[in-house]
């Protein structure tokens, strides 16, 4: 869905064609990416099993853990390329750090609050732990949505049940709301309104959203002119690390995330606290009905595309927003010959909203679904 916002055509030539890329034997940025996601899953998955949680694990703990994981992972990578050659072997025991780091703050952040993961890699769809999202089109169609969650965490909170989304990326992602309403943000969301949707069902009782994050699988590099000590180099690389996304505007749902809020910002989240509870304008927080404005504007957004892609709509129709196109990274671009500086070639040109307008339209979007 994401593809076809981005420009409908690429989403034809993907999902409709089938074409690929030639593959070549080499390694690339989703290939390290899809590494970093499966060892931080599997770690998880073992402490699942192993009844550990990440936060009771030791630095050293974390370091072994994440080089016995990429052990086991590296000769599945790309026809067992990390073995190939010592160049190899270096870069294999570069990702080790990097994955070790990693899981050293991700422990961090577990001691930090009070919510544990519920779910890790939990299908949704027919047959699977949590049924699908179904969309009945105004065109007669059916769409389904399926897929898989990397990471549910839970708390109980004064509420009930507050559950939160986190995705592990290896470059650094944020929730930009102008992207959620153009279509071009559509998975961390859609995620949230699953488990939403089926928590009764699932966990025996309604929940709320307590938020969708991304955490950033990077090993930093610090520097500092005139140095710093331990606890210093340990709270700037807890920064460097800092989750992205959007939260509940909740001081106790937050306090959950991290039990040291009372300083007033966070070294793990995106918010700061005002002396009288209330937060800065720079926080990524939402108010619950902000929330169930989003989730809803997403349904709506989301029955606009499966329509939109039913009718057979392939037209070669980009999307530009500031400086930014859906051509930079596109597989696709010496099949559709599109030149945007030709007379009969034209960009979908995007705007930014600013953070009231975007709001607003949200909310214009939640009330059609609410209608619908």
């Amino acid at each position: 869905m994401e593809k076809f916002s981005a420009c409908p055509f690429s989403h034809f030539a993907a999902y409709g064609l089938k074409l690929k890329e030639r593959q070549i034997y080499r390694l690339q940025a989703p290939d390290i990416g899809q590494l970093f996601h499966a060892a931080l899953s599997m770690m998880a998955l073992n402490f699942k099993d192993q009844n550990r949680s990440w936060g009771s694990l030791t630095a050293e703990e974390c370091l072994q853990e994440a080089e016995s994981t990429v052990d086991k992972l590296a000769p599945k990578l790309q026809g067992e390329i990390l073995l190939s050659s010592h160049r190899y072997g270096y870069i294999t025991r570069k990702l080790k750090n990097i994955v070790g780091r990693a899981s050293i703050i991700l422990g961090e952040q577990s001691r930090r609050g009070s919510f544990e993961p519920i779910g890790l890699e939990l299908d949704f769809g027919p047959g699977r732990t949590l049924p699908p999202l179904t969309f009945e089109l105004p065109n007669g169609c059916v769409m389904e949505i399926v897929g898989r969650i990397d990471r549910v965490d839970v708390a109980e909170g004064d509420q009930g049940l507050l559950l939160r989304v986190i995705d592990y990326k290896s470059s650094q992602t944020d929730l930009r709301l102008h992207e959620v309403y153009y279509g071009l943000s559509l998975q961390m969301l859609t995620y949230l309104d699953v488990l939403l949707s089926s928590a009764e069902a699932w966990l025996g009782e309604p929940a709320l959203p307590a938020g969708t994050l991304y955490f950033h699988v990077h090993n930093p590099l610090l520097q500092s002119s005139n140095g710093m000590s331990a606890e210093q180099a340990q709270s700037e690389m807890l920064k460097r690390f800092k989750l992205k996304g959007l939260l509940l505007a909740d001081r106790e749902v937050i306090s959950k995330m991290d039990n040291e809020l009372e300083k007033g910002y966070s070294d793990i989240l995106p918010v700061a606290v005002k002396a009288d509870g209330g937060f800065y304008s720079s926080a990524a927080v939402a108010t619950l009905e902000q929330w169930q404005s989003l989730l809803g504007s997403v349904r709506t957004i989301i029955a606009d595309i499966g329509t939109s892609i039913t009718d057979g709509n392939v037209d070669i129709a980009p999307y530009r927003l500031g400086s930014e196109t859906a051509c930079t990274y596109c597989s696709y671009r010496s099949v559709c010959r599109f030149e945007g500086s030709q007379e009969d070639n034209g960009y979908q040109v995007l705007s930014k909203p600013g953070k009231n307008e975007i709001w607003q339209l949200f909310d214009e979007l939640g009330r059609k679904d609410e209608r619908e």
